[in-house]
């Protein structure tokens, strides 16, 4: 009641105890009207100041505006953020490690081709689908593994190489949307969340490392060379090589027939054996 006093709606006795009377209709129709009209001309008022806030906050995002999703889990990855590639229209550059292997095979093991579904797409529309294999030397087995159980799926990709790891998987789907999963060894399936961000420039920036990535693998696994002096001799001798030219440079040990550094420093038997064989691989 005493709100409503200082609002000027009901009478007020300043007695012990307080006293309130309601007034006439009229008088508090015409009240609220007064209230409504110095309330608005008050915000009326300050909306140039707001104004000047939000374009403040707009120079500083420097125009641009990007859309972000987060899935979590390997379900939530698959399902919500590769499905854009099976129904992308130009373009799909895919740089994918070991994570990314292992939820294409959980998604697959439980009834989503999510695979043949962007090979599908892509052989409808004429997509470009690029994809260059990250691996070290714990993941180099699974990779082949994969290569070999995926091969059917594999054959509508326009281009397959492989590089050393980087850690930081990515698609870029038709030069604008961007799919960043996340990580974290502490998880036990992994991928426990990804991110899908629709912004020109982003992707962008991510095409054109891609681009520089993409020239340095390796076209195929063959082009490894084993050094028979092991992984330590090996290992030490890619490191004194590589002290010189900074974080830059590599110090894997995977190297092509330029001499590029682009891999562990010690190939597994299994992988090599693999290499050795005839399999419908890309790139084997």
């Amino acid at each position: 009641m005493e709100k409503l006093a200082g609002l000027g709606l009901v009478q007020v006795q300043p007695t012990r105890p307080k006293m309130f009377a309601a007034l006439p209709s009229e008088v508090v129709v015409a009240r609220i009207i007064e209230i409504a009209r110095e309330r608005s001309e008050q915000f009326a008022a300050r909306a140039s100041e707001l104004q000047a806030t939000f374009t403040g906050l707009r120079s500083r995002a420097r125009g641009r505006h990007p859309f972000l999703d987060l899935a979590l889990g390997v379900d939530g990855h698959i399902r919500r953020h590769l499905v854009p590639l099976a129904a992308a229209r130009k373009r799909i550059l895919s740089y994918m490690e070991a994570g990314d292997l292992m939820a294409i095979d959980t998604a697959v093991r439980d009834g989503f081709p999510i695979l043949r579904r962007i090979a599908k797409n892509a052989a409808e529309h004429g997509v470009e689908h690029r994809v260059v294999f990250g691996f070290s030397y714990r993941s180099a087995g699974d990779l082949v593994e994969f290569l070999k159980v995926h091969r059917h799926d594999l054959r509508q990709v326009t281009g397959v190489r492989y590089s050393g790891e980087l850690g930081h998987p990515f698609h870029v789907v038709d030069d604008e949307t961007v799919v960043l999963p996340l990580d974290h060894p502490f998880v036990k399936e992994g991928r426990f969340a990804s991110l899908l961000v629709r912004d020109r420039e982003l992707a962008d920036s991510l095409a054109e490392g891609f681009q520089e990535l993409w020239r340095k693998a390796m076209k195929s696994l063959r082009e490894i060379h084993v050094d028979p002096r092991g992984h330590r001799t090996r290992a030490r001798r890619i490191e004194r090589a590589s002290a010189p030219a900074g974080p830059s440079r590599a110090a894997n040990g995977f190297t092509d027939r330029h001499g590029g550094t682009l891999g562990p420093a010690f190939i597994p038997w299994s992988l090599r054996h693999a290499i050795g064989q005839e399999h419908e691989v890309p790139g084997m």
